[in-house]
């Protein structure tokens, strides 16, 4: 076993993102906020998200903050100084960050605060008021955090819609720490493969990003994908079937609602078929006239399109 710190590059940033991504040796780590991903109770990233990211070429690159990541970011300073008033204890945010190694497995935590004790200190703010008891993401979150900081105990300080502080201690047991610490080891054992662990369920969007970019090369498909493409073709008839039918009948009630935006079914609104009016650009219209102004805003994609073909 083995617990160490490593200087913390700015919170957030490529840098930051990178170190948690992967260790010295190129191997892959788990951080602490996606801990939840790997018991599959994460409610923001999926154990196939997670798979992905940590299998991918490169690092993940820093994303635009969304409204609760700027007010966290921003009342997180102010939390902890608050915090430490009213605990009266001095807390102080670490210049580092903590990760626990042992055979197959790395674990990775930046922790929000810490006391001089090396008590640890999680801040929160939520827009619902707190019940007392931690969701399953901020639990192993908490878990893994006892186990990189190797500490017993983390104490929550979460700001809540009363506007108002509320701790909560969690006790971490070493029999959690090695429920976690087992569940890492396996995720870690199949990405190490370079192979997506069994329990992670794909979806397509995991699939495209686990494969972005295609090579003019042929594959036999297996009896089972076979079965597969024959089902899935079948399908998209059916859906194809569907949306006609639904496009008659939709054609139908229009014509029968004819000028009135409203339809009632014993005297209540049942539908309605309102006017609209929206603004959009036009592109055509743009690359026409300022040729040299368009291309420089014009952006590259690069992805794949899935198509079976017509007989199979």
């Amino acid at each position: 076993m083995n617990h160490r710190t490593i200087s913390k590059p700015a919170h957030g940033s490529e840098q930051w993102l990178a170190v948690r991504w992967k260790d010295e040796n190129g191997l892959a780590r788990i951080s602490a906020s996606n801990a939840a991903a790997v018991h599959g109770v994460h409610p923001y990233m999926s154990g196939a998200d997670l798979a992905v990211e940590l299998l991918a070429q490169e690092a993940p690159t820093p994303q635009p903050e969304n409204k609760a990541m700027t007010r966290g970011n921003t009342l997180e300073t102010p939390i902890r100084d608050w915090a430490a008033k009213l605990l009266g204890r001095g807390l102080s945010t670490p210049v580092v960050m903590y990760a626990y190694e042992e055979d197959g497995v790395r674990l990775i935590a930046t922790l929000d605060a810490v006391d001089d004790d090396g008590g640890v200190f999680e801040i929160k703010t939520t827009r619902k008021r707190w019940n007392g008891k931690l969701p399953d993401h901020w639990y192993w979150q908490g878990v893994q955090q006892a186990i990189c900081a190797n500490v017993e105990k983390v104490t929550w300080v979460v700001f809540d819609s009363d506007l108002d502080l509320q701790f909560h201690e969690q006790k971490v047991t070493s029999d959690e720490k090695r429920i976690h610490i087992e569940a890492c080891r396996q995720f870690l054992a199949a990405i190490d493969m370079g192979m997506v662990p069994d329990e992670a369920s794909m979806n397509y969007q995991n699939v495209s990003d686990l494969f972005p970019k295609g090579e003019p090369t042929n594959i036999e498909l297996s009896d089972e994908n076979a079965e597969l493409l024959r089902n899935y073709n079948k399908m998209q008839a059916t859906i194809a079937s569907l949306e006609e039918t639904c496009k008659d009948i939709k054609a139908r009630l229009c014509q029968a609602m004819g000028e009135s935006e409203y339809g009632h079914v014993d005297g209540q609104v049942a539908c309605t078929w309102k006017t609209s009016t929206r603004t959009t650009f036009d592109t055509k219209k743009f690359e026409a006239e300022h040729p040299a102004l368009a291309a420089k805003y014009k952006k590259q994609t690069t992805y794949r399109t899935f198509r079976t073909v017509e007989g199979e």
